[in-house]
């Protein structure tokens, strides 16, 4: 659909079972990260995930969104957290990125569940 064209009720009407399916499935980003030279997967939070990381502090909630979102590697495995000598779970998030990617990461989780860059003004 172009972006002037409205959406009317019909329309939103036979888009259902579409637009339903795709709510059923997380979407995921790959992102390459530099500090580390690979990539990783992310998955697309959910509302009370982003609600939550929103609610913290300044720079946990960035490191909270990463540690849940991240899924490749697996950031809550045991035995990264045994081998990097994590005394918290998420202390995992700060010793493997560098300081600067966790908010870039942060950053494209939201966008993944349509937080930024979603809606746009449309000009007449």
């Amino acid at each position: 659909m172009k972006k002037d064209t409205k959406l009317t009720l019909q329309e939103l009407m036979r888009r259902k079972e579409q637009m339903l399916e795709a709510k059923k499935t997380k979407k995921t980003l790959d992102l390459y990260v530099k500090s580390i030279d690979a990539v990783i997967t992310i998955e697309e939070p959910d509302g009370a995930l982003c609600r939550d990381a929103n609610d913290m502090e300044a720079g946990e909630g960035d490191k909270y969104m990463c540690y849940e979102c991240i899924k490749e590697p697996n950031l809550k495995s045991k035995e990264v957290q045994d081998g990097f000598g994590c005394k918290e779970p998420m202390d995992i998030v700060d010793i493997v990125f560098a300081p600067g990617e966790i908010p870039q990461i942060a950053i494209e989780c939201m966008k993944l569940a349509g937080y930024m860059g979603g809606v746009e003004a449309v000009k007449n």
